[in-house]
């Protein structure tokens, strides 16, 4: 029988991820199909109830929901629940939906080319990819820098970054400069050429990552970094690899890293 999987979040229609998830399928011969949902913050648990009904194989979720998929779920995996946020589900052999979390390991993996041992770091935003980003890097960097418009927000992720033995501190946008790799996790640019901050702040032995991705290509941030000969990792290349994490969850296929190259040529196409 096909097999169901799906996106949900607010906005959707901006995703790549049906174009990447249906080339993968293609390539890897299994009979399924993917398709992006938008459902709105107060319909959320309506949508798990739904989707545990249709026994769908299994969906991702983005902004603005995955703090609260991880309350949704029957159980998280203890890299989510230290993250306290969900971006893959997977439904078990008995039917319990089972939380994930691929947002570190598709960072993790886009940066495999950067030395990251020592490194200082500083993460623009403090919602749950930040979360995501801040501790996945806990366990190699000397120190972070939580740069938010909300100080309480930074402080409060500065702390659980602290909690895993990595120096950390709610930072003002200036922290950037010292950074050797900035982690860019707000929405600030996505179907935009808004700027969540100066390009000329960045160090140019630094690496940038931005998050959002735009259809059309690179975000204004990563076109204006790589004009400053700042090395700029774009969200497609992170997307590519959460999106290559969660099929290795959910079809208990591990290394399918060699999908990268023609999953990202899918998503531009």
């Amino acid at each position: 029988m096909r097999r169901l999987y799906c996106l949900l979040g607010d906005p959707v229609a901006h995703s790549l991820s049906p174009k990447i998830h249906a080339r993968a399928f293609q390539l890897l011969g299994v009979d399924a199909v993917y398709a992006p949902c938008q459902v709105r913050p107060a319909d959320l648990p309506a949508a798990f109830a739904g989707l545990r009904a249709l026994s769908v194989a299994g969906f991702n979720v983005t902004v603005p929901h995955k703090a609260e998929a991880a309350r949704l779920c029957d159980s998280v995996s203890k890299q989510a629940g230290g993250y306290n946020a969900v971006n893959c589900v997977a439904r078990a052999n008995d039917g319990q939906l089972v939380g994930h979390n691929t947002d570190a390991p598709g960072l993790l993996r886009a940066l495999r080319p950067v030395n990251l041992d020592g490194a200082r770091v500083a993460i623009v935003g403090a919602g749950g990819s930040a979360h995501a980003a801040a501790l996945a890097l806990a366990d190699r960097a000397s120190s972070i820098a939580i740069v938010n418009r909300t100080q309480a927000r930074a402080e409060e992720l500065a702390a659980l970054v602290r909690a895993r033995g990595c120096k950390a501190e709610a930072a003002e946008i200036s922290a950037i400069a010292s950074a050797s790799v900035v982690v860019q996790c707000t929405s600030v640019g996505l179907g935009t050429s808004a700027l969540p901050f100066d390009p000329a702040l960045l160090a140019r032995d630094a690496t940038l990552v931005d998050l959002v991705y735009a259809p059309q290509g690179p975000t204004a941030l990563v076109l204006r970094a790589r004009e400053l000969s700042v090395r700029a990792i774009d969200g497609l290349e992170v997307l590519v690899h959460q999106a290559i994490a969660s099929l290795e969850i959910w079809l208990t296929r591990p290394q399918l890293d060699e999908l990268y190259a023609p999953l990202r040529e899918a998503a531009l196409a």
